[in-house]
């Protein structure tokens, strides 16, 4: 068992050494009991990666549905909204379907579309799928983890395109609304969801993400996503050696569905500046944490010892 005051001692310790260390909360809730601390007042707070696993979420709930399924391919459904020059990428796009996706395996190199990227090149949002499709995807498809930002958008491009419905508003309707979650903003790229960032949650509706992952999509009674897909998501699918850093507390090993597999046991998603959901269901152990810290890995060092 680990408690609330043990982490904030380990804040407060850390702050000694990094005085910039910027932690909104944090929530730890073990065997059904929560703590919360709260350096900053709760607001919206932007997500960035950590929507991803609503995506992710979105898309076993679609699956279940009979809508489509793992091996369905995305090409012939976005194939009418993208114009790609780079001939050579369109045999391997052709290849996506959506566990690839999922995966992070679509052959890339590295990461596409993050927000640096799009502020230094002034990419137009509005029209970035054409960007991603035309950059240089060198690997086969399936055998290679290259993670980026491109497959949650191309995911959130095609269920628009096949069903004529905003992803964000499927996810409203089939989680938010489920979770009582009704204080969000979620901006577009031109027509679609990003997918891949731009949700802004408070964090109490954040921790009820994480414990759809924790209960295996329960949550106060109601099954809001499948056990089944729950257990996909946070299951090995695919091993990440080439980001694999042993001194990491949180060290990534594989990948699930839009979650990274970890140490003892230990499954979590992660945001750029040090959104965290983190939870270990043997231990029947959630910890979310909201932070504005650029050193990502600052964020998981008050769980040093702890986990």
């Amino acid at each position: 068992m680990i408690n609330i005051e043990d982490i904030k001692n380990n804040v407060d310790s850390l702050k000694q050494s990094l005085p910039r260390l910027n932690i909104d909360s944090i929530f730890l809730e073990q065997n059904g009991k929560i703590d919360e601390v709260f350096y900053n007042n709760e607001c919206l707070h932007e997500l960035r990666s950590c929507s991803k696993l609503l995506v992710a979420m979105a898309i076993g709930i679609a699956i279940d549905k009979g809508m489509f399924s793992l091996d369905t391919l995305i090409y012939p459904t976005i194939k009418n909204v993208v114009h790609i020059v780079n001939k050579e990428n369109i045999e391997k796009i052709k290849k996506w379907d959506i566990k690839t996706l999922l995966t992070h395996t679509t052959g890339y190199e590295k990461i596409i579309m993050s927000a640096k990227e799009i502020k230094e090149k002034q990419l137009d949002t509005s029209n970035i799928i054409n960007y991603a499709l035309n950059v240089d995807i060198p690997y086969e498809v399936g055998t290679r983890f290259a993670y980026n930002n491109v497959e949650p958008f191309i995911l959130s491009v095609f269920f628009q395109e096949k069903f004529g419905i905003n992803l964000s508003d499927f996810i409203n309707e089939n989680i938010f609304n489920k979770l009582d979650i009704k204080e969000y903003k979620w901006d577009n790229y031109g027509k679609y969801c990003p997918g891949c960032t731009g949700l802004f949650l408070k964090h109490t509706d954040f921790h009820k993400l994480g414990k759809l992952l924790l209960n295996n999509g329960l949550y106060n009674g109601i099954q809001v996503v499948s056990e089944r897909w729950i257990k996909e998501m946070c299951s090995m699918q695919f091993k990440t050696p080439e980001i694999y850093k042993k001194e990491r507390v949180l060290p990534k090993i594989g990948i699930g569905y839009f979650t990274f597999i970890s140490r003892d046991g230990f499954i979590f998603r992660d945001g750029s500046n040090g959104q965290n959901i983190i939870l270990n269901k043997e231990k029947n152990l959630l910890i979310t944490i909201m932070a504005t810290e650029k050193d990502m890995k600052n964020i998981t060092e008050v769980l040093r010892n702890l986990i």
